[in-house]
């Protein structure tokens, strides 16, 4: 709200960011109207004296001047049509967490893309965190921007949005946009590739000269992007990123060394190795992203080659779990389309592959040029039956059904060879068998350690 003067607030999607939003409206003494189509969840709400009406009910809505719909709320939900019917204005939490501190001195860098966003945006945040920079994280990464505390003091607020979440916005002009990179994802969500990339192309939307936009051109999809920005009449500064390039005013790989080419005036940053443990060249990816926001935002040299190799990876993303002289066993749960599959079959040179779970809207031929490595798999979820199917003309693989016995599978396996991996990445959503991506990693994760003290690895 800040700026926003409604009174009368409807919260559709009483999840985390629901609720933070209704402790938001309530700090501006606005009247709330609150639903969830999960009984248990707005029973809870009830408890705590928020008044609870069905908003598919014409006669509650018209009760409400705008409806907040929370993040992940699929927009053909009967609620939000019947606002858009009604003419009733429909907000998201990253327009008004905007407006509200948009004061001059607060700088916005705002990270989305289909993989990668969550490592920039911790990235750039140690990074600033670590050189003394007053730096808030929040957003799709955890804390929602509406639960942020009051902050007097100027920050850089360093913000991952979703694709869900940018859908919705209208107004929001971020000092630095980010795009890590684009692929095909959430089709079933958006309806079509072209509309999942126009959610992305609103992020950008507001800027001007006196902002500045960091696109991914290593794909189509990422230079039909940034094509389509730098057409613009009105647009911002723009930096391109690329791992197969070696562009000017960007900066690039070359071969293992970093270079900060952004004045045209090639200085080495430092070897790869030398300033991350990160595996996967899509890690190389968001180093140069995070690297030409640090440099833009007036971090020295010095200061990232101190600080960089200090970052550590996030759980879920090709996180190592277990290693002994003959196995290693990864956590790649994170891995919810085949883009980010394929990543992390590159990784490693003998693998035992878990995967499954909910499919996409995505071809498995996608894969077929990163199978050499996989000696076995094991699938589970819904789409172990399909996985089966397409994969065992390439190698011996099982459908195992669930997260444990593919577990236990798997390590039978591994004992009959040597220096191999265990990589758990699923290329799936996780809603079949779990809550989100973090609670199939943390049970995966929880598995292998319950092995591990039984003495059983």
């Amino acid at each position: 709200m800040g700026k926003h003067k409604i009174k009368n607030i409807g919260v559709l999607g009483l999840g985390v960011s629901g609720e933070s939003a209704i402790d938001y409206f309530i700090s501006k003494s606005a009247n709330i109207i609150a639903w969830d189509d999960i009984e248990d969840i707005r029973k809870r709400f009830e408890k705590q004296k928020i008044f609870i009406k069905d908003l598919a009910n014409p006669k509650n809505i018209e009760l409400i001047d705008a409806l907040f719909v929370s993040p992940g709320i699929n927009p053909k939900h009967p609620i939000i049509i019947l606002a858009k019917l009604k003419k009733i204005k429909i907000i998201g939490d990253l327009d008004i967490f905007w407006k509200d501190k948009c004061n001059g001195k607060n700088k916005f860098i705002v990270i989305t893309g289909s993989n990668g966003k969550s490592t920039v945006t911790s990235m750039l945040g140690h990074l600033l965190e670590k050189n003394k920079y007053n730096t808030v994280v929040a957003g799709n990464i955890g804390v929602p921007v509406l639960g942020i505390k009051a902050n007097k003091v100027s920050s850089y607020y360093i913000i991952e949005a979703s694709s869900y979440q940018l859908e919705l916005v209208e107004e929001i002009k971020p000092n630095i946009a980010i795009l890590t990179n684009l692929t095909s994802d959430h089709i079933e969500w958006h309806g079509s590739i072209n509309k999942y990339i126009s959610a992305k192309e609103k992020l950008f939307l507001n800027q001007d000269i006196n902002d500045l936009a960091i696109i991914n051109i290593d794909s189509n999809y990422g230079i039909s992007f940034f094509e389509k920005i730098n057409k613009r009449i009105v647009k911002p500064k723009i930096i391109k990123i690329s791992t197969k390039q070696k562009l000017d005013n960007t900066i690039y790989l070359d071969n293992e060394n970093i270079i900060d080419n952004l004045d045209n005036n090639k200085v080495l940053i430092g070897k790869v190795k030398n300033l991350t443990k990160l595996k996967g060249m899509h890690n190389i990816e968001n180093i140069l992203c995070t690297l030409a926001a640090a440099r833009y935002i007036g971090l020295t040299h010095d200061q990232i080659r101190s600080k960089l190799p200090t970052y550590k990876s996030l759980p879920n993303r090709l996180e190592t779990v277990y290693v002994n002289k003959n196995v290693e066993i990864i956590n790649d749960s994170k891995a919810t389309n085949l883009e980010s599959c394929k990543v992390a079959l590159s990784c490693f040179d003998q693998i035992i592959w878990i995967a499954g779970g909910r499919r996409k809207q995505e071809d498995f031929k996608y894969l077929v040029n990163s199978l050499n490595n996989i000696q076995a798999a094991y699938f589970i979820g819904e789409a172990a039956d399909d996985f089966y199917s397409y994969f065992k003309n390439f190698f011996y693989c099982k459908n195992s059904i669930n997260i444990n016995t593919a577990i236990i599978e798997a390590l039978k396996f591994a004992k009959n060879t040597n220096n191999i991996t265990i990589l758990f990445s699923p290329g799936c959503s996780s809603f079949d068998q779990f809550k989100n991506f973090e609670d199939r990693g943390n049970i995966f994760k929880n598995e292998i350690n319950k092995l591990v003290h039984g003495n059983l690895l």
